[in-house]
């Protein structure tokens, strides 16, 4: 009879314990895994950086604005520095409205933390008239994950191509 009630007890410590374990994680009940999450985060934080280079090259001002945080920092290779939203995206619209340049966007390296901030590394040519000087420039672009989605907080470009 102990043995019996010792072995109920024990079977229903372990449904108390399972049950307190999906609830907790709620994922783990539907098959849902820490590596489904961090692939989808990857692949959304890829997608982002994808969205930058896309809306770059078309100059989409609406676009590439949509991808700042509100209390983005941009800091232009001369110096100049834009601070919030409002003076990043209106220094993007005057730019973008500009049809005579273009610029190059290579990833060289990207690094992602806990899917909250992620950074990437760009080595980029930029050429503002047509048979004009080519301007190497690193750019390196701090994301951060608000509300399920990746956002600029800051851009930093830099004079010179990446360093090897």
């Amino acid at each position: 009879m102990r043995a019996k009630l010792i072995l109920a007890l024990a079977t229903m410590s372990v449904a108390a314990l399972s049950t307190t374990v999906v609830a907790a994680n709620p994922g783990a009940a539907s098959g849902a895994s820490t590596h489904d999450h961090a692939k989808g985060c990857e692949r959304s934080f890829e997608a982002a950086v994808e969205d930058y280079r896309v809306t770059t090259f078309e100059k989409d001002a609406d676009g590439f604005n949509a991808l700042l945080a509100d209390d983005v920092t941009v800091v232009l290779a001369e110096g100049t520095t834009l601070v919030g939203k409002k003076a990043s995206a209106d220094f993007v619209e005057a730019f973008f409205g500009n049809p005579a340049w273009t610029q190059t966007l290579d990833v060289v390296r990207t690094v992602k933390h806990r899917c909250q901030t992620a950074f990437v590394l760009f080595d980029s040519v930029l050429t503002m008239t047509p048979g004009g000087t080519p301007e190497p420039l690193a750019i390196g672009v701090t994301f951060v994950r608000e509300r399920g989605q990746w956002l600029v907080l800051h851009n930093q470009d830099s004079t010179g191509p990446v360093a090897s």
